[in-house]
């Protein structure tokens, strides 16, 4: 499922979080369950698929990590599963080693995450699918670590 064309969005890797939510709301009053009271059946679970559907576009699409996996996996690239198309390069593994091994602080993740948002967002634009995979499995490496360390201070 495409969940930028569910909500009636082009496919961009750049979204305003806030007119996401407003794309999102919409979609919401459209098929809120309110609505198709005294309905038939059929309507009434249409709706509210449609509805399930807006939550978990908006839930994919409002992450970073999970819409960069999102514009991926609709070029045909898959990455963020067991089942990945594109393998981390040797680089971004050895990279994975040195943060384990010498985790930096949170607002150095932070920069980092910052960072490798802003190269995905390059990678979207030129259409280089495998290198804007790479960078987000990157950026799946560096939240994982920044959960890790400010989850344990």
């Amino acid at each position: 499922m495409n969940y930028f064309e569910l909500l009636g969005l082009p496919p961009t890797f750049l979204l305003e979080p806030a007119f996401l939510e407003s794309v999102y709301f919409a979609a919401q009053r459209q098929f809120h369950p309110d609505r198709f009271i005294g309905k038939p059946e059929a309507e009434r679970l249409k709706a509210a698929q449609a509805s399930a559907d807006a939550n978990k576009a908006y839930r994919i699409l409002k992450d970073p990590l999970t819409r960069a996996q999102h514009l991926l996996a609709l070029q045909g690239v898959v990455v963020g599963t067991d089942h990945d198309s594109v393998k981390p390069s040797q680089a971004l593994l050895m990279e994975v080693m040195e943060l384990r091994e010498t985790p930096p602080d949170a607002k150095t993740l932070d920069k980092l995450r910052e960072a490798s948002i802003t190269r995905i967002a390059e990678r979207f634009e030129a259409a280089d699918w495998v290198g804007m995979a790479q960078e987000t499995l990157r950026l799946g490496y560096l939240m994982k670590a920044h959960h890790a360390t400010t989850a344990n201070p």
